[in-house]
Formats: structure tokens, sequence, C-alpha cells
């Protein structure tokens, strides 16, 4: 086991100023969550939502690779691309706008994420997004947005398919379910401590400005006993362990990974992130213990 845990550096607010189109996004669903919906079949594909975006601006890549523990060097010159909510969630709110439900009700539930190439950092990003799939069961919805993202030259570079959830009923009967665990037979990689501002820092990095993660009355409010970190965090901060400890710092051997949100981990928190000889990774209380994300991935 990891003696000691490695702790994210703080974020710097300044960060905000460059999260405009994530702000708004957020400030729009929270206005369209009051007005009624019409209760429609959604077709799948749905339409694409296509857009080419400067380059990202180089401190926030600088910082966004340092919070999710990346070797200075890793990243020189490239985007990580577990950064794709940071662009990819506006458009992804967009395509999302001809479901018939409220956007409010939309969970985030897991993520496919493969890297086809190097995601170069100073070329524009050619972006396209849309709903590949919608399947309605009695209980909920599950909706699969694909995230393609590349540059004019090489336009497939990285592929995100973003899964989520709509509860449209409550489930009656059936018991409480057994927590998920991380298999006994998995090794800890490494320790993360996580602030109570962890939520904020990813916030201020990414634009996912959802209260639940930074705003402790909002959060217990809605449920939890406190802030509750981004999803999309957990899988980062697995993404750069594997790279550190088993692909000697080297981001280019990383090419998949496949993750479910099974549980919040809500704030403060340490957490272990382990993998195991069959390829699976999770992030939880470590092996044997309760786990917040599982899934698998894949190297060269």
């Amino acid at each position: 086991m990891t003696s000691t845990a490695t702790t994210p550096p703080k974020a710097p607010g300044s960060h905000v100023f460059t999260q405009g189109p994530c702000i708004w996004t957020l400030l729009s669903v929270g206005f369209g969550s009051i007005l009624p919906k019409a209760k429609k079949s959604m077709e799948t594909p749905g339409p694409e939502i296509r857009e080419m975006l400067a380059p990202r601006p180089e401190k926030l890549l600088a910082d966004y690779a340092a919070w999710t523990g990346a070797d200075p060097w890793s990243y020189e010159g490239l985007v990580p691309p577990h950064l794709f909510p940071q662009w990819g969630f506006p458009p992804m709110a967009r395509a999302l706008t001809a479901a018939p439900w409220p956007m409010t009700k939309i969970l985030n539930q897991g993520c496919r994420l493969e890297v086809k190439g190097p995601l170069p950092a100073d070329e524009k990003l050619l972006v396209r997004t849309y709903v590949s799939d919608v399947q309605e069961e009695e209980h909920k919805a599950r909706i699969t947005t694909r995230i393609v993202t590349g540059t004019e030259a090489e336009p497939e570079l990285l592929v995100a398919d973003v899964h989520a959830v709509v509860p449209l009923a409550k489930k009656q009967g059936g018991g409480k379910r057994e927590a998920p665990t991380i298999p006994d037979s998995s090794t800890e990689l490494a320790r993360v401590a996580l602030s109570d501002r962890a939520g904020l820092d990813f916030a201020l990095l990414t634009g996912d400005f959802n209260p639940i993660h930074w705003v402790g009355p909002y959060a217990k409010l809605a449920g939890f006993k406190n802030t509750i970190l981004h999803g999309f965090a957990a899988m980062a901060l697995c993404w750069e362990s594997i790279v550190k400890q088993r692909l000697d710092g080297d981001s280019s051997r990383m090419k998949m990974m496949d993750v479910r949100f099974v549980r919040p981990l809500v704030l403060p928190t340490e957490v272990s992130v382990c993998v195991g000889d069959d390829g699976s990774v999770g992030i939880g209380e470590g092996p044997g213990g309760r786990a917040t994300m599982l899934g698998t991935f894949e190297t060269n």
C-alpha cells in the first residue's frame, strides 16, 4: 500500500474568466428546467453540433495537468485527453436539450474515453457532438452522448461517450443494493487526499460549476452529506495514476478508459486508486473496500 497520500494543488481563481461557455450553459440549464417540456421520443443519432474552438489557454492546461498529478513533461505541447469536459460540456448540454426531460434530472453515470492520437495544444479544436443512443426503460432512461475532438487535419483524435441516466419513477421493492467494491485482488497505485474545496478546484479548471460540487448547503439540500467530487475528476485522477505508476509517465501509451460512477465521492476524503491485472481500475477505499468508480483501461 502506498504510504503517503498526495494532495492536488489549489486551482487559481483567475481561471473562472476562461470558463464563460460552461458557466453560461449552467445558467441556461437552470432556467430551462423551469419551462415545461413536451413529451416526445428522441431520434438517434441526433443532430450533430459542430464547432471550431480556439486552443485552450496554456496556463489552464498546465494547472489542470498539475491538479491531476501528471508529470510536468507528460503533456508538453499536448492537451490532456480527460480535460474534454472543459470544451465538451456546452455542446453536450445543447445536444441534450432535445430530451423530453428537464436537464436537471439528467445524471452523469459514466464515460468511455478513447485516444486515437495526441491532441496538439497549439491548434484549434474541431468538436463534433451528438446524442448517439437513448434507451427508455420502465424506471429510467439511459442516454449516451458522443463528443469527438480533433483538428481540421485530423478530426478524430479523441472520442468520448458520456453515459447519463434519467430516473423516471421510483422502483418498488428489491431491497437495498449491496455497495459496489474494489476487487480484493487489485493493487493500490496511489492515495489521494481531497480537501473540501477539491470540487471548486476542478470546477475552476473545467467550468463545471454545478453547486453540488462546491456549495456545501446546496449539496446537503440535494441529499448529500457535503459536496461531492465530479465523476470526471475521479476518472482523471485514475488516468494519471496509471500513467505515472505503470507507464513511466508516458501519456501517449494510455489508450482507453471506460468507467462507471457507482457512488458519490463525498468531500473531504482520502481515496485509493487501484488496478487489477485484468485491466480493471477503481477508486475508493482500497482493495476489497467500497468503490466510488469502477471500470477498465487499455494501454499500448
